[in-house]
């Protein structure tokens, strides 16, 4: 048996068995908070997930992937267990990105596979225009805030402005700058109802994500950890054609889950690259599109498991 086929077989292992870690790392805004899997000697997975959620969202999925990686799935600032930003600071995709330069250099990595889900698409996106050549794969899960578009004109850029920017109204500062101490309380079965209801997701996949953003507030009750200002995260204002240019052009292997829930939504409509391999010139982008909504990595991991384990096991057999 050659030695591709041996390594090959072994990695096509799940990482059930593997145990799963608390990881802490420092930043200069606070700790960033998250957990792992896998020993890490094995070739790095950072995956990234979006707005309002938390590292071990990615535990289902994870735990059919292979065991030959090691994963490191972290909570955003501002979400989990992670710190929040210093009040009177936004929260934009390109201030999110200095979250993996940390968590890159904290590890000692040159080289890393990325999975993002949602918010972690275009942050990995921008990661990897600002610092290229670290990122060797992505994987990116139904990335809906990645291709938000605007028309290209004085118009779309003032409609862009007050969409994202009206938190420095004195109402809304005061709100969203408020911190934990001041959001509502809840019942965890309320805390629970809100989240299934908003997001689209069962009560099994529910409660991997509420173990991490709730906290008690007395009385029984439960407040989320979520900063406030992760509600209205900034993306830049460019109109598909924009993003078509800058996003087809890279060289990094990728491969996309699209939900068929929201290209039904009509969500994709002005970005058709997303679902044209063609449009990619260097021939290195692949998508599969999977029954369910937003959060289907966690309801139905197994429709897309697969899937990712082939691609990923490709940046090893690359190195063989």
């Amino acid at each position: 048996m050659c030695l591709f086929t041996r390594k090959y077989q072994c990695t096509m292992k799940s990482t059930l068995r593997l145990t799963e870690k608390e990881i802490q790392i420092k930043a200069p805004w606070g700790n960033i908070a998250g957990l792992s899997w896998g020993d890490p000697g094995n070739p790095p997975v950072i995956l990234c997930h979006g707005k309002l959620d938390a590292s071990s969202g990615f535990r289902p999925l994870v735990s059919r992937l292979p065991s030959c990686f090691f994963y490191v799935s972290i909570d955003l600032p501002g979400n989990g267990r992670s710190d929040h930003m210093p009040k009177g600071v936004r929260y934009t995709v390109i201030d999110l990105v200095p979250t993996i330069v940390k968590v890159m250099k904290h590890y000692k990595w040159e080289k890393f596979i990325y999975i993002g889900h949602s918010l972690g698409v275009p942050i990995g996106k921008l990661f990897n225009i600002a610092y290229p050549g670290h990122i060797t794969r992505v994987v990116e899960l139904d990335p809906i805030p990645a291709h938000h578009t605007w028309p290209c004109d004085r118009q779309g850029i003032h409609d862009w402005f007050h969409s994202y920017y009206s938190m420095y109204d004195e109402d809304k500062f005061h709100k969203f700058n408020g911190g934990p101490d001041t959001a509502p309380r809840y019942t965890y079965e309320k805390a629970q109802q809100m989240m299934m209801n908003t997001r689209g997701i069962s009560k099994e996949a529910s409660e991997h994500v509420l173990e991490r953003c709730l906290i008690p507030a007395g009385d029984g009750l439960y407040r989320f950890t979520y900063d406030q200002r992760m509600k209205e995260v900034t993306v830049l204002p460019f109109s598909g054609d924009a993003l078509r240019r800058i996003y087809t052009t890279t060289t990094t292997p990728t491969f996309g889950v699209i939900a068929k829930k929201i290209i039904d939504a009509g969500i994709y409509d002005p970005v058709p690259f997303v679902m044209d391999e063609k449009a990619w010139p260097h021939n290195n982008y692949r998508f599969k599109i999977v029954e369910g909504g937003h959060d289907v990595h966690i309801d139905d991991p197994e429709c897309m498991a697969e899937d990712i384990s082939k691609f990923l096991l490709e940046d090893l057999k690359a190195k063989l």
